[in-house]
């Protein structure tokens, strides 16, 4: 599983870092999530989902191997 984050549509709530803080952090500079490292490790790949379906803005997709 992979997880595709498109920062054109991010508004830094942090809704993925709150649910998957395993995965994601937020970038210092702009706030906004960080592509996480891929693909995702099978241990986390339920945070991931749940950051996917949590994200406000709908900015990331889950892409299955």
């Amino acid at each position: 599983m992979r997880i595709e984050l498109d920062r054109k549509v991010c508004q830094g709530h942090g809704v993925c870092q709150m649910t998957a803080s395993n995965l994601f952090t937020l970038s210092d500079e702009d706030g906004l999530a960080i592509q996480p490292a891929n693909p995702i490790a099978e241990e986390f790949q339920d945070e991931g989902r749940l950051a996917s379906v949590s994200c406000p803005e709908r900015a990331l997709s889950i892409v299955e191997d």
